[in-house]
């Protein structure tokens, strides 16, 4: 994964020094588990935010890097998680309070169609690292488990202009992280997998 994080960076750096022209998009993301991932948590969450950094390599094509952050948080009673304790199995039951933590950063391009002071759609796909920190709490007893996944995360949208260097970003983009390390409630939230829709202000020129 630290391969990942260098190669983002090295492509931020080659990419300003050939490309002067750029956008930034500051996005407020609406997230919902899909999957398999829905095992763990299923409820629609609104505590999300990205940001995408894109240059222009050419007249309608765009790469750079994007980071954003999601969270969830369940509630589920009368809930029973076995676990192993040492050497023994043993279970806990009670009202569970289960929360997922995740950061998304990868590399990504897009293909935008149209001419620049125009409404103009696009398609974009993005690849890297993304983490699940998986938390379950039962009264006082807390679980934990954090694990990296190699991410990709296809999406489309529109940029909508506003000013002469300032757009509306409005995209939907599927996020899913490939099974990777240990799931903490079953071997179905190995993966980590979510539908978001991202809103925002994109300033560039």
């Amino acid at each position: 994964m630290r391969a990942l994080i260098i190669a983002c960076m090295v492509l931020v750096a080659s990419t300003q020094v050939h490309a002067q022209r750029y956008f930034a998009s500051l996005m407020w993301s609406v997230a919902t588990p899909a999957g398999a991932f829905r095992s763990f948590v299923n409820e629609t969450s609104a505590s999300g935010f990205g940001l995408d950094v894109q240059w222009w390599v050419a007249d309608h094509i765009s790469v750079g890097v994007l980071g954003g952050y999601n969270m969830w948080s369940d509630v589920f009673r009368d809930r029973t998680h076995e676990f192993q304790s040492g050497a023994y199995d043993a279970a806990i039951n009670g009202t569970q309070v289960h929360t997922v933590n995740s950061f998304t950063i990868m590399a990504g391009s897009r293909y935008v169609f149209g001419r620049s002071r125009d409404v103009r759609p696009f398609v974009g796909v993005a690849a890297g690292a993304v983490t699940s920190n998986q938390v379950l709490d039962v009264g006082f007893v807390e679980f934990n488990e954090v694990n990296w996944h190699l991410g990709v995360a296809p999406s489309v949208g529109l940029l909508i202009p506003v000013s002469f260097q300032t757009m509306v970003d409005l995209s939907a983009r599927m996020s899913y992280g490939f099974p990777s390390g240990t799931a903490l409630y079953d071997a179905s939230t190995h993966a980590i997998a979510f539908w978001s829709i991202n809103a925002g202000i994109t300033f560039g020129n």
